[in-house]
């Protein structure tokens, strides 16, 4: 089978590995659709995330769906049957941590992340993996759909996290895929007026579709005082952070009321954040760091089947396995009006 691997920053090679057999509680998949994500660009344009960088050839990619070719022994084939489709949860939890045990299992101390160095992620025809973490997906849901549900789930614990109160204003800065996936979280969670920030004009116009009620170009304007200029210097009662930008941080912080929250969703590309400790103090925020997902896979497949997210239209530009890297590149450049790049591995054509 084909693999795409990382080979260093800006350097993917697409090669040839062996296939192997599922073991015991395994199933052999057959991946179907992988988004390339805002973490994934980090590795790819500055060789780490989040301080872990590869020290060997890594595959990448953990927005991933599949369908099971077989399975391994130990796994219920009434819950997993071969021909099955799957959106494929990245992360693998020890389970017996103390997070792990307080129900939070996104926070485990043992966490295995696919994609994330030392473990290989979804960008190859066919994977081995843990049964338990494959989520059965409805047929009405396309491949690409149930590849984003990952990016989905995400959203839906940055927004619970939140506790968005109905009639409250919510800025979202940052409207990629993710932000975009806030926005439109936030209209359904009853939001009075949404503010959605960004540079890209496309992105603003796809984020007005998913329900914000004002788009602020970020490199036209100052975001800070026009959300405050808008909410009559009140400020908003969320502000969601969910770029990469230096500032956002702080911009957040001081276009959120006094009493508000802030979330952070977003990955800053050097691992800090920077906000004003003053503004910070004297509005008495909750301030509140968002990692991945909890328990969303079910809410995240029912809004989906439901159509009360089109995730289809996120998938802006389809890549076959061999054109990975033109996929990271289309990505990291922001070419052609990209919203999220997705590869297919098993389509010979992008």
């Amino acid at each position: 089978m084909r693999s795409a691997f990382l080979y260093g920053v800006r350097d993917i090679r697409v090669e040839t590995i062996p296939d192997v057999d599922p073991g015991p509680g395994s199933v052999l998949l057959e991946v179907t659709a992988v988004g390339i994500c805002g973490s994934d660009l980090h590795t790819y344009l500055f060789g780490s995330v989040g301080g872990i960088a590869p020290e060997q050839p890594l595959t990448l990619g953990h927005e991933a769906a599949g369908v099971v070719l077989a399975v391994g022994p130990g796994v219920d084939e009434r819950q997993l049957r071969v021909g099955q489709r799957v959106a494929i949860d990245p992360a693998i939890a020890c389970g017996v941590c103390e997070r792990c045990q307080a129900g939070d299992p996104h926070l485990c101390e043992r966490l295995m992340f696919m994609g994330l160095y030392p473990y290989h992620g979804a960008l190859r025809q066919r994977m081995l993996y843990p049964a338990q973490t494959c989520v059965p997906v409805p047929d009405t849901i396309s491949d690409v759909s149930a590849a984003m549900l990952e990016p989905l789930g995400v959203a839906l614990h940055a927004i619970r996290l939140a506790q968005i109160q109905v009639g409250e204003d919510v800025a979202v800065v940052g409207c990629g895929a993710i932000g975009l996936l806030l926005v439109r979280l936030a209209r359904l969670a009853g939001a009075r007026r949404i503010f959605a920030a960004d540079r890209y004009a496309w992105r603003l116009a796809l984020a007005a579709d998913y329900g914000a009620d004002v788009a602020l170009k970020a490199d036209e304007v100052d975001l800070v005082q026009e959300v405050m200029r808008l909410t009559n210097r009140r400020g908003v009662d969320v502000a969601i952070e969910a770029a990469w930008a230096d500032a956002t941080a702080n911009q957040c912080v001081e276009m959120a009321r006094h009493g508000g929250r802030v979330v952070i969703v977003g990955i800053p590309v050097e691992d800090f954040i920077t906000f004003r400790a003053s503004a910070a103090r004297r509005k008495e925020l909750a301030i509140l760091s968002s990692r991945r997902m909890k328990h969303t896979y079910p809410a995240a497949i029912a809004l989906a089947q439901d159509r009360r997210v089109d995730l289809d239209v996120l998938a802006s530009h389809t890549f076959s396995l061999e054109q990975t890297r033109d996929a990271f590149e289309t990505a990291a450049n922001y070419s052609d009006e990209v919203i999220r790049a997705v590869v297919l591995p098993n389509t010979p054509t992008g």
